[in-house]
């Protein structure tokens, strides 16, 4: 679906300015999220938008003014059935990133990304993978049941992330401690593949897969546990709400997910993004800009 032209101009939204340029990064990423959404029909699949994007469909029928990228949700069910369909479903230029599906690429989670543009960090760039403009979609996993029991596997998990990141990613820290120094020599000293360790890793997420578990979480960020625990009921279903100039899928339990991470999120609150100091070209392809 193109945007038509209105849709680019330069506008003021809670008395903060949306730029044209940003206006052209949002129709990039609303034209992959048509693509999700084509997939996801297709296969019976469901989605959810999840963090800034679900406060901005409840709050704002659209973006949050401020927001830069388009974050959604599926249930583990769901996800590895996207993850493994996307490859043969999408087109150039869009490319689905799993740690499967390109060297050097570790996220705990999958992006969709629109090769014809930029979407980069430092991290990105060092790394030299598709940097283009993207979308997040990050999976739920189920939870142990007793407060004792998550919160034990949930150290394994972040304790298990932590080692993967000093082992793969450490040549990326600007303040690398003793510490951090001695696990990345034993990392090395082992050689294990990346893509044969994040095996182990997801497997610990996916402990609970197929078990109708009473609680999910984004293990993704399962170092915020408390915030994010979340009801698997309220992602029983999906209700669409508008979204800019379409209609997007939210869990039908929304607020109770929006609540037990923001609070009010009634209430706007500016803050800055997560993803540090990212460039984001829709002009320039991402080969074009790492050739800089």
């Amino acid at each position: 679906m193109m945007e038509e032209e209105q849709f680019y101009e330069e506008e003021i939204r809670c008395g903060y300015k949306v730029t044209r340029k940003m206006k052209q990064v949002w129709a990039v990423q609303l034209e992959m999220l048509d693509e999700v959404e084509r997939i996801c029909r297709k296969y019976g699949l469901k989605y959810f938008a999840d963090s800034g994007t679900l406060i901005g469909a409840v709050r704002h029928k659209g973006y949050i003014p401020w927001d830069d990228d388009i974050d959604l949700a599926m249930l583990r069910e769901d996800y590895e059935v996207f993850v493994q369909v996307a490859g043969k479903e999408l087109q150039s230029p869009l490319v689905l990133q799993t740690a499967y599906t390109e060297e050097n690429y570790l996220r705990g989670h999958a992006q969709l990304r629109n090769s014809r543009t930029t979407g980069c960090n430092e991290e990105d760039r060092k790394a030299g993978y598709n940097c283009g403009i993207f979308i997040d979609i990050f999976p739920l996993d189920g939870m142990p049941e007793g407060r004792r029991s998550a919160r034990l596997w949930a150290f394994f998990v972040k304790m298990l992330w932590m080692l993967l990141y000093i082992w793969y990613r450490f040549d990326y820290y600007e303040n690398a401690t003793a510490a951090g120094k001695a696990l990345n020599g034993l990392g090395r000293l082992l050689h294990i593949p990346m893509k044969k360790a994040y095996s182990v890793y997801e497997g610990l997420c996916t402990l609970y897969l197929g078990r109708k578990t009473t609680y999910v979480c984004d293990t993704v960020f399962i170092r915020h546990l408390e915030k994010n625990t979340w009801k698997r009921e309220w992602f029983s279903g999906t209700v669409y709400m508008p979204f800019e100039n379409r209609m997007i899928p939210v869990p039908v339990g929304y607020d109770g997910r929006l609540k037990a991470e923001y609070g009010d999120y009634m209430k706007p609150a500016k803050a800055p993004t997560l993803h540090g100091s990212l460039v984001l070209e829709p002009d320039v392809a991402y080969k074009d800009y790492l050739s800089f």
